[in-house]
């Protein structure tokens, strides 16, 4: 009872000065910005239920200042100087031009330390050798076999069956929980061969996902909290501390589950399932040696559960967007299915429009609305911005798509045709103006897939089924580094008998 009423005495404490600080700031501004706008921010990651998106918030900023805000006034209140960036120019000098200058830092490996040390978290030398082991899988001809292979079996034995189910019982269901079960399975089949069979007709719980979900969260919270601040609600295990502790136990349970089961199906001899196996660490490739990267569980462990993340949060949230967007724009739904008709669903290489819209929801709903980076030594930007070392560096992503500085005076309209070039191909976007699967030397390896399983799911739904999304449902994001919808995507699916 006594740690109860302290934890509630240091959460009222810290209301009122915040309060405070939002009286205090309010007629004062930053680079034209009211400084109330930058609490009121913070103030969504502490009070979840206030009709505010850091989000939303950090594109009005930005398109007010030019692409790029110095944020001293907190400095004392983070523990860290910060500049907020959505000028290409900067970007690229941060990813690219100057990237040793700037890797994700100590503090991000310790916002994200649930998904332990991997490509994800590493920097410098050890992320150097990381990044050579997983590039060797990835872009070997039997991993592109294997992938291919998996996600399109998980669809037809996966996804339809629950599609057919719903439209027969005329059922509503979440479409961002089909999603994420879906690649959740593939996920699992890709990494050791296993499909736990998260997606079926049952629609039974998940708790892989929401662990998941609750540790993307946890992690934004840390990332504007004071350093100080995140320990003491760790400490007390308030808040989402409390549910990322959860989180953990949860995500190291369902791992030891699905390994065990994985090796009963071996040692029976029922293992006939194709995956690349980071439990011999790239086997694709034949390269025993590297798969000594991970010799411990905790290695192994570590691996696998960045793999998913990176493959089913990030995936399943631009899905979820995409059907929202095209439900809301039914000239666009019915390219893509003529598209489709004029082809075939499986004809991934040939559906340029669905290309193209799935390229418009990464520009105005990027699974990952942010990107930081710690600066190592003073220096300069493109943007003549003077920074020092130890500044966070945060390219805001979500506001990128949201600058008509950087795609004219109708960002904010889904418009799938400014993708298309006028010989019908896919227009090349540079990836500093368009950082959603980042750029540089930290480019995303697992682009391809990511389009893959985003295509080939799109267009079975799409050929088969009409999707109906009440218009009254609410589409708001979470405050999360993962931009997943706060109440999921409830929808009535409707089969066309094709």
């Amino acid at each position: 009872m006594d740690s109860f009423i302290y934890s509630i005495l240091i959460i009222s404490i810290l209301a009122f000065i915040i309060i405070r600080l939002i009286l205090f700031f309010a007629s004062k501004s930053c680079n034209g910005v009211p400084q109330k706008r930058l609490l009121l921010g913070m103030l969504s990651l502490l009070f979840p239920n206030l009709d505010v998106s850091v989000h939303d918030r950090t594109a009005e900023m930005l398109e007010r200042s030019k692409g790029t805000i110095h944020i001293h006034q907190y400095s004392w209140f983070t523990g860290t100087k910060v500049l907020l960036t959505s000028d290409p120019a900067n970007v690229c000098h941060v990813l690219s031009t100057n990237f040793s200058n700037y890797p994700k830092g100590s503090k991000w490996r310790e916002h994200v330390d649930v998904l332990g040390d991997t490509l994800f978290s590493a920097d410098f030398k050890e992320w150097e050798k990381e990044r050579k082991l997983v590039r060797s899988l990835t872009s070997h001809h039997k991993f592109h076999q294997a992938t291919t292979k998996i996600v399109w079996d998980r669809i037809q034995t996966g996804l339809i069956p629950v599609l057919q189910h719903a439209s027969k019982l005329a059922l509503l269901v979440d479409l961002q929980d089909l999603f994420q079960k879906l690649i959740l399975d593939i996920a699992w089949m890709i990494s050791i061969g296993y499909n736990p069979n998260f997606l079926g007709i049952e629609f039974r719980k998940d708790p892989f996902s929401v662990a998941l979900e609750d540790a993307c969260e946890a992690a934004f919270s840390r990332f504007l909290m004071p350093h100080s601040l995140w320990k003491l609600h760790r400490w007390l295990g308030i808040g989402k501390e409390k549910k990322l502790k959860h989180a953990w136990k949860t995500i190291d349970r369902v791992f030891a589950d699905c390994i065990s089961k994985k090796q009963e199906e071996s040692a029976k001899g029922e293992d006939h399932q194709e995956g690349c196996n980071f439990e011999g660490v790239y086997c694709v490739t034949g390269e025993d040696k590297a798969f000594r990267s991970a010799p411990t569980r905790k290695g192994l462990r570590d691996n696998i559960v960045s793999f998913i993340f990176a493959t089913q949060d990030t995936t399943s949230s631009v899905l979820t967007w995409f059907f929202y967007s095209v439900a809301k724009h039914p000239s666009v739904e019915a390219k893509i299915r003529d598209e489709i008709f004029k082809n075939n669903p499986q004809e991934l290489n040939k559906l340029v429009y669905l290309h193209a819209a799935l390229s418009e929801t990464l520009r105005l709903f990027p699974p990952g609305p942010v990107l930081s980076r710690i600066a190592v030594e003073p220096d300069t930007l493109p943007s003549g911005h003077r920074i020092n070392g130890n500044t966070n560096v945060v390219i805001a992503v979500h506001a990128m798509g949201r600058m008509t500085s950087i795609w004219g005076d109708d960002c904010h309209e889904f418009k799938p045709e400014r993708w298309i070039t006028e010989q019908g191909e896919i227009k090349r976007v540079s990836h500093y103006q368009f950082p959603a699967f980042s750029a540089g030397p930290r480019i995303c390896l697992g682009k391809e897939l990511a389009f893959m399983m985003m295509k080939a799911t799109a267009a079975t739904i799409i050929y088969n089924y009409d999707i109906e999304i009440p218009e009254d449902r609410p589409a708001e994001p979470k405050s999360s580094v993962v931009f997943h919808m706060k109440q999921g995507l409830m929808a009535r699916i409707n089969s066309r008998g094709t």
